[in-house]
């Protein structure tokens, strides 16, 4: 999926000023109010700055749009919340997103930042906020989903509101049976599984392997690149591109990296990736694709914890696992699992072995 580019300097100021003008009284020609509605942007970035619930809040919002693109089911995507609205009867809400499937098929998507530690603890959805989202997505005739992401375990749940607990005055659900319910799977998600370990290697040409001095160091210029699974080089190309992408973001971590050395000399630097826990010999839960997607978007927007940009000028086809769905891979064994929502918590999965 591609980002369509459009020209916010141009177009979305002079929209924003037009609004602030109706709201503030502005003569578009007079440079006082010109000069007040700089002020008053320039006041609101550095209030907004402070407010990591907005900040946070809108990078999630913004990051919906990639981990949906990239998955690959959605073939259009747009910004429903945008622009000016006209409602003659009962109060309403545009949700966050309009998505559009193969055959036409839409839904309407709200984003939702959960910051629970403890999976026990409820992420809850205020009843008359909902009334207005359900009653805007009732007069386009389209269904109404919540994105919600738990950012302490980087999961995305896609729920119905049929899924939460009722209450008086809330809807309510904790991560477990988000997870149980979720209909992530109608974007393109699914849990990916492969064999440990996989290693990269960064290798020399060995003519130009230089020697280790007496401090240690040495020089080194990488000339080729392999990478391997349970011991078995990985050559073709596909398994190469795939394989680089799940060392890159999915959740193994980097178990030891160990210089290659031969006659005391470097001649590369192995990387070493392992899951934290291995019940099988030769398989193991390496990510769901959604995660994977919000690793690759975190690399671009946050450093050192900290929220250096909301959104990209990347296309979400950046951050998209080319796994074809007639896969089979020689040397790079993947197993898909993808995760059908029940209601009754006790859910269940379908497995493909590809």
């Amino acid at each position: 999926m591609k980002k369509l580019k459009r020209d916010a300097e141009k177009f979305d100021v002079l929209e924003l000023f037009a609004d602030m003008a109706a709201e503030h009284g502005y003569d578009l020609n007079d440079h006082v109010a010109q000069e007040d509605f700089v002020s008053r942007v320039r006041n609101s970035i550095e209030k907004s700055k402070k407010s990591n619930i907005a900040i946070f809040g809108k990078r999630i919002e913004s990051l919906f749009a990639y981990v949906a693109g990239a998955l690959g089911k959605v073939i259009l995507l747009k910004q429903e919340d945008s622009g000016d609205i006209y409602f003659s009867e009962n109060e309403i809400l545009a949700p966050d997103y309009r998505l559009t499937f193969d055959g036409n098929e839409q839904l309407l998507v709200e984003v939702k930042n959960c910051h629970h530690r403890n999976p026990a603890n409820k992420f809850s959805i205020k009843k008359n906020y909902y009334l207005k989202l359900k009653q805007y997505a009732d007069l386009n005739d389209l269904n109404l989903k919540f994105a919600v992401y738990f950012s302490s375990w980087n999961l995305w749940t896609l729920l119905s509101i049929d899924s939460f607990e009722e209450n008086k005055s809330s809807y309510t659900i904790d991560l477990g049976r988000a997870m149980a319910c979720s209909e992530m799977a109608k974007l393109g998600d699914c849990m990916v599984g492969t064999a440990p370990d996989l290693e990269l290697h960064l290798l020399a040409n060995p003519e130009e392997a230089s020697e280790i001095d007496d401090s240690g160091q040495a020089l080194f210029i990488t000339r080729e690149v392999k990478i391997y699974c349970a011991g078995n080089e990985i050559t073709n190309d596909e398994e190469m591109k795939i394989a680089f992408y799940l060392i890159q973001f999915g959740s193994w971590m980097e178990k030891e990296t160990e210089a290659i050395v031969n006659d005391g000399k470097l001649f590369g630097m192995k990387f070493v990736y392992s899951p934290e826990s291995q019940e099988e010999p030769n398989f193991a839960i390496i990510g769901h694709l959604s995660t994977m997607v919000t690793n690759g978007f975190r690399n671009h927007t946050v450093k050192n914890g900290d929220v250096v940009a909301l959104k990209l000028g990347l296309d979400p086809s950046v951050f998209k696992v080319l796994i074809p769905q007639n896969y089979k891979g020689k040397n790079l064994p993947l197993w898909r699992f993808v995760i059908q929502p029940n209601r009754e918590i006790e859910g269940f999965i379908d497995t493909q072995t590809v």
